[in-house]
């Protein structure tokens, strides 16, 4: 189930493994960054999900202010919202990979997470986490 679409990202609802899941389909800054993202947290509340998958193979660089955001802002909130599990998929560019690390880097993540590089495996992981 599509719950919010845009041409640089889309959420959605994965009923057969009760994921949200974002997925990224390019370069996104500023409110384009930030609305998906928010769209996840309004979606994991309204289907009671602890679980995310963020696939990320196809962002872009994330820029220093949105960095800072999900770092301060956003991550905190998705604890609030109740998130618990995320899987993200690797991005596949070097510089967005690198960005996605330096934003990690900087977060004090109290939440179990993993990296993948195949979503079979990242859907297998979020089964097995309760």
């Amino acid at each position: 189930m599509i719950f919010y679409d845009s041409p640089q990202a889309t959420v959605s609802w994965n009923e057969e493994n009760k994921v949200v899941v974002l997925q990224w389909k390019g370069f996104a800054q500023g409110e384009q960054y930030r609305t998906p993202l928010n769209k996840l947290l309004e979606l994991a509340v309204q289907k009671r999900s602890n679980k995310a998958l963020y696939d990320s193979r196809h962002l872009a660089v994330i820029s220093p202010d949105d960095q800072e955001w999900v770092a301060k802002e956003w991550y905190p909130r998705s604890l609030e919202a109740g998130l618990k599990y995320s899987a993200l998929l690797v991005p596949h560019k070097a510089i967005a990979k690198s960005s996605a690390n330096r934003m990690l880097s900087g977060m004090d993540i109290s939440n179990p997470s993993q990296e993948f590089h195949d979503i079979d495996e990242a859907y297998h992981w979020l089964a097995t986490v309760k």
